[in-house]
C-alpha cells in the first residue's frame, strides 16, 4: 500500500486451500455458479464460460490454478466475477469458482505484512494481524495473460 493510503477495503474468498485477497474495487458481482459452456479443451484450471449479464465470461478454478491441495468439489460453489485489469479488447471480465460467500474485510496500514514470496500467479502471500491464515492476493494481470495464452482471451 502507498503511504498515502491508510486502508483498503477488500475481500476474503474463501477456497479448499489458502484464501484470496482481493480489493472490493476488483470484483464486479459474486453470482451462483451456473456454467454455461463447458471448457473442451485448454489448461485444467479453465473451466469453461459462464453467461453473466449477457456476455460470456470465461471461468476458472482458483484452487487448481495456485496448486492448492485436491480437494472435493464445493457442494455450493459461486462464481466471483472480476474486472478484467488487462485492457484486451472485448474481455471485460473473468470469473473464478469459490466456495461460499467472501467476506468483507477493512484492511489497515499496519495490519497487514508479506509472508512469503510472490509465485506464477500470486503477487504477495500477505498475514492480516487478526486472521489466522495466510491470503494470497492473486496476480489478475498474470492469469488475463494465462488465459489470452491459452486462446480463451485475446491476444493484446
Amino acid at each position: 500500500m502507498t503511504d498515502a493510503l491508510e486502508s483498503l477495503n477488500g475481500l476474503i474468498v474463501p477456497l479448499a486451500g489458502q484464501p484470496l485477497l482481493l480489493p472490493n474495487v476488483a470484483v464486479a458481482e459474486l453470482v451462483g455458479y451456473r456454467l454455461s459452456q463447458p471448457a473442451n479443451d485448454g489448461p485444467a484450471w479453465f473451466l469453461g464460460w459462464i453467461l453473466w449479464r449477457d456476455q460470456r465470461v470465461p471461468l476458472i478454478d482458483p484452487e487448481v490454478l495456485l496448486g492448492q491441495p485436491a480437494a472435493e468439489p464445493p457442494q455450493a460453489p459461486r462464481s466471483l466475477v472480476l474486472n478484467a485489469v488487462g485492457g484486451r479488447a472485448g474481455s471485460s471480465f473473468i470469473a473464478m469458482r469459490v466456495r461460499g460467500i467472501p467476506r468483507s474485510k477493512k484492511i489497515i496500514r499496519g495490519e497487514i505484512d508479506a509472508a512469503g514470496s510472490a509465485s506464477e500467479f500470486v503477487s504477495q502471500p500477505v498475514r492480516l494481524a487478526d486472521e489466522a491464515e495466510t491470503l494470497l492476493i492473486p496476480d489478475l494481470a498474470a492469469i488475463e495473460q494465462a488465459l489470452a495464452q491459452a486462446g480463451v482471451l485475446p491476444a493484446e
